[in-house]
């Protein structure tokens, strides 16, 4: 029997596999990002996380063991995009909006996971030579530092006492949430003149 992080890694990989494509990854790793596309990257993250975030704060009893306060990224994505002269993105107030704490769950999920994917993007991003002198401003892909396993763990245990009894709804709100990242990354490209 499977646990319930195992279903989320497996169940949901095509679409993490398939967001991962669409967020500029061959750029990444050929090192030929660009800095538009880097912003588009921050504006992406930001109009998520903070649609998150504010989702997340509606439900203060059911995620406060998730250390809500510890895991905000919108301050980080604010600073970076304020460096790079970027307008802050207009919000998605629907995003999450009639989500449960328990399809949050698989939301937070996916916005966690980015915290991970985010220590192998930062070293990416130090490779570049467009962008890596706007690196040492940029905060959000630094993402935990040092605590990022721990808090992957914390987070893992989290996620499993408060979604055990409901799998599938964690594991269906995850792949939603994925096909939300990749609205958003959509809608946040900026118009070409």
């Amino acid at each position: 029997m499977s646990t319930l992080l195992e279903r989320l890694r497996h169940e949901t990989r095509p679409l993490h596999e398939q967001t991962e494509q669409m967020f500029y990854t061959d750029a990444l790793q050929n090192g030929n990002l660009s800095v538009e596309e880097y912003s588009h990257l921050l504006r992406t993250h930001f109009t998520f996380h903070q649609a998150l975030e504010t989702a997340i704060d509606r439900h203060p009893d059911f995620f406060q063991e998730y250390e809500p306060e510890v895991r905000r990224k919108t301050s980080w994505l604010l600073a970076d995009l304020a460096y790079l002269y970027e307008p802050v993105p207009q919000p998605m107030p629907d995003l999450f909006i009639d989500w449960s704490p328990v399809s949050l769950l698989g939301a937070a999920y996916v916005g966690e996971g980015s915290m991970l994917g985010g220590t192998v993007i930062w070293r990416l991003l130090q490779k570049n030579p467009a962008i890596q002198p706007l690196l040492m401003h940029a905060r959000f892909y630094q993402g935990y530092g040092a605590s990022t396993g721990s808090n992957w763990k914390n987070f893992g245990a989290f996620l499993t006492r408060q979604g055990e009894a409901h799998p599938d709804e964690v594991v269906a709100a995850a792949g939603q949430a994925f096909v939300d990242y990749q609205t958003v990354f959509q809608r946040s490209q900026l118009p070409v003149f």
